[in-house]
């Protein structure tokens, strides 16, 4: 393994840039002004809301600012809601608003027909594979030392 193109991390570098390049096609093609990195803040607050933007930064590998800005962004086109954690006043809540709710089941048909384009000749068995090597790498990169 000499070459950097037979090393893994132009190859999970590669597919991340056409997994986000297609969903950003996807979504403009059916008229859904989502980024990606929209995207995956809405995925997050889907699966674990209600949440601050600590925890989201932390889920989605961003920066506080970062996160702060997106969900500004999503709030101003009606898409998250923000509110006062009632147990502590000082942090702030972020959920899916009514509007990412409706929105959210095409948004994810996208995906999921994205996951099958990709995933085609890709038996189960191999997919499992790929998804534990994966894991596997970015436990050891999390590990210190």
């Amino acid at each position: 393994m000499n070459s950097f193109v037979e090393k893994p991390p132009y190859w999970i570098n590669r597919a991340a840039f056409l997994f986000r390049a297609e969903l950003q096609r996807a979504f403009a093609a059916d008229g859904i002004d989502i980024t990606p990195e929209e995207w995956a803040l809405l995925m997050v607050l889907n699966e674990r809301a209600p949440a601050t933007v600590g925890e989201l930064a932390e889920l989605t590998l961003r920066d506080r600012t970062t996160v702060t800005r997106f969900l500004d962004t999503l709030s101003g086109k009606g898409l998250v809601a923000r509110t006062p954690d009632p147990k502590d006043r000082r942090r702030t809540m972020i959920t899916l608003s009514g509007g990412a709710e409706q929105l959210f089941p095409r948004m994810l048909g996208h995906v999921e027909a994205m996951i099958g384009r990709a995933g085609r000749g890709i038996s189960g068995e191999e997919m499992a594979t790929a998804i534990s090597v994966l894991q596997r790498l970015i436990s050891n990169l999390n590990e210190k030392g």
